[in-house]
């Protein structure tokens, strides 16, 4: 009774206007005895119906310096997500040597294999670290490619000529043991490393070998079951407030010789690890570069829209004979043209897509390898494209009705 008695006084007190601390933020009550009035939720801040991402290797182009910079200009851009790729064969050449997180973008030369910079993937994880700190986002999704030649399995099955170890299936004690090295360089600079694929473009032979049996497009695909491998180690080797990316597939449509459309890949997985993951990964990119010294094709914005769903709808269909229902994440896609037009038709088609929840943009600078970047080489040219990057990053509850104005 006396516990009723100072429920009644408190609620009481709450009705004359009497003073009861935290009455407002805790009601006092006692079920069954008094009614405990129902407090809503918070709204809810509205989800983008399309979160972004950002490539970009270099940690001072991730740096707002001044007001205008190359810096400010991709800050501008408040990616969700920022995606880190670690060379393992740069990091880690030598066997029962520690990883030279340090490392330069083209690696150490022989003479000086412990040399260093700032620029090295410690560098880039530090600047995250800070960019969180200061903006939020800035999620990292860490994604390993390329085996030393002495982690790497023997060759074997068919395999393109002049491949080389790096493009080989790693050995699975070796790369468990580099994921731990990496979780270990997270702690060390403090930063949290919240998602992880297992490998960059398993379906592509530029990084995973034996994509096949045989050298045809008869031939088995092998290379699902290799990645399936990487996947179960990955699974042990992450923490429970960490999730896996699964898939970061090359945008191959059709069946190659030596390649795995996206399609065959995903259907061939084995099933204990086909629905793997908080999302899937796929890469897709707008247009056609240049050939022969020619400029990149200039794409029309509905032949950019129909490109953006039509290798979404093969993901999604594979996905779906595993009975897979999770988000789609387009974690590489760019324009070849470098116009705001085709671009932003392929990120309003995925805005519009409840299937697809992502999509990164590769790279913030442009590559000579890959030319779909959003400011030049030389950084002095800022492409249109980045307009329509800039628009989607300030939507709220629908795509920007005119990106490109």
């Amino acid at each position: 009774m006396a516990l009723v008695a100072v429920a009644i006084a408190a609620v009481a007190g709450v009705r004359s206007g009497a003073a009861v601390p935290d009455a407002a933020a805790r009601p006092i009550c006692i079920p069954r005895l008094l009614p405990c009035p129902s407090v809503p939720p918070p709204p809810a801040r509205p989800k983008p119906p399309l979160e972004l991402g950002l490539t970009e290797a270099d940690p001072r182009l991730l740096t707002a310096t001044r007001q205008g910079s190359p810096g400010a200009r991709a800050v501008a851009l408040s990616p969700r997500y920022v995606r880190v790729l670690v060379d393992w064969n740069r990091a880690q050449p030598r066997a029962g040597h520690a990883p030279n997180w340090n490392a330069p973008p083209g690696g150490c030369p022989s003479r000086a294999p412990h040399c260093g910079t700032d620029r090295g993937l410690r560098g880039l994880l530090e600047t995250l670290k800070a960019r969180r700190r200061a903006d939020g986002g800035w999620q990292i999704v860490l994604v390993p490619y390329f085996t030393p030649a002495w982690a790497a399995e023997p060759a074997r099955g068919c395999e393109r000529p002049g491949t080389k170890p790096r493009a080989r299936m790693p050995r699975i004690e070796a790369y468990r043991a580099f994921l731990r090295a990496l979780q270990r360089l997270g702690d060390e600079v403090g930063v949290d490393i919240p998602h992880w694929a297992p490998w960059n473009e398993p379906n592509h032979p530029g990084f995973l070998n034996p994509q096949r049996a045989a050298c045809d497009v008869a031939s088995r695909p092998l290379a699902p079951e290799l990645y399936g491998r990487l996947v179960r180690a990955a699974a042990l080797e992450i923490r429970s407030d960490e999730h896996l990316v699964d898939g970061e597939l090359a945008g191959l449509d059709a069946p190659r010789p030596y390649g795995a459309s996206a399609g065959e890949f995903i259907r061939a997985l084995p099933p204990d690890v086909a629905c793997e993951g908080s999302a899937f990964a796929q890469h897709l990119y707008v247009g056609e570069r240049g050939r022969g010294g020619l400029p990149p094709v200039v794409v029309d914005p509905a032949e950019a829209a129909s490109e953006a769903t039509a290798l979404v709808d093969q993901v999604d269909a594979a996905l779906m004979s595993h009975d897979c229902h999770k988000p789609v994440w387009i974690t590489e896609t760019g324009t070849f043209d470098h116009r705001c037009e085709s671009i932003a038709a392929a990120l309003s088609a995925w805005s519009e897509d409840p299937r697809v929840d992502a999509a990164f943009q590769y790279t913030f600078r442009e590559s000579r390898a890959f030319p779909v970047g959003l400011v030049s080489s030389s950084l002095r040219t800022t492409y249109r494209s980045y307009t329509a990057w800039h628009a989607f990053s300030r939507m709220l509850d629908k795509a920007p009705a005119s990106p490109c104005e």
